[in-house]
């Protein structure tokens, strides 16, 4: 590990503050076995629970300057890890019901191919977004999020540090999440000046 190994977490959350993304690493390696372990218990799945710690720590970075330094980071660290996951949970067990209640109904063939459009619209956009960043980051997200990798074995692959793996996976999230929103706004707009 580097310096920041030797800082104590005050130290790294003043850091962090400050806009150091070193010290968000340090952060995550101090907490991140105990993490995992606390949102495996309640996910079940050790792909959701990892995405559900680096989710967490890519929200922490968001939101470093609203973090009391001189609070107790642990319990704030599990209560966003607590709720992002329930918000995953809560996402999913909707769009299950919302895929019943498609099977319930029989879809007309018009409705198909409308459905058919909308989803391959919104496939596409998410393909220009992952192909508009920069190449070692798409790397990292394809292994990461599309091909299942954990950070770890993304960054053996790469030949990369692990730390490297979660700062790029921060930057590619934060840039897709806007690439999709630019563009379906965009197409919202489009659609409402041509009705």
């Amino acid at each position: 590990m580097n310096i920041y190994s030797n800082y104590s977490e005050k130290k790294l959350l003043s850091l962090l503050a400050e806009g150091d993304a070193n010290a968000l690493s340090g952060l995550y390696y101090l907490h991140v076995k105990q993490l995992n372990y606390f949102v495996l218990r309640t996910a079940k799945s050790s792909s959701l629970a990892e995405d559900v710690v680096h989710d967490t720590f890519i929200k922490i970075w968001e939101n470093r300057e609203k973090i009391d330094c001189g609070q107790p980071f642990k319990p704030y660290l599990y209560t966003v890890a607590r709720r992002h996951l329930l918000n995953l949970l809560k996402r999913a067990q909707h769009e299950v019901n919302i895929m019943e209640e498609i099977k319930k109904n029989a879809v007309s063939e018009e409705n198909a191919t409308e459905l058919l459009i909308d989803y391959t619209e919104s496939s596409s956009i998410f393909s220009e977004a992952i192909n508009s960043l920069p190449e070692q980051r798409k790397e990292v997200f394809i292994r990461c999020r599309i091909q299942g990798l954990t950070y770890k074995q993304a960054a053996i692959e790469l030949g990369i540090s692990e730390s490297t793996v979660n700062n790029q996976m921060v930057k590619a999230l934060k840039t897709i999440r806007a690439f999709i929103t630019m563009r379906t706004a965009v197409l919202i707009l489009m659609a409402a000046v041509t009705k």
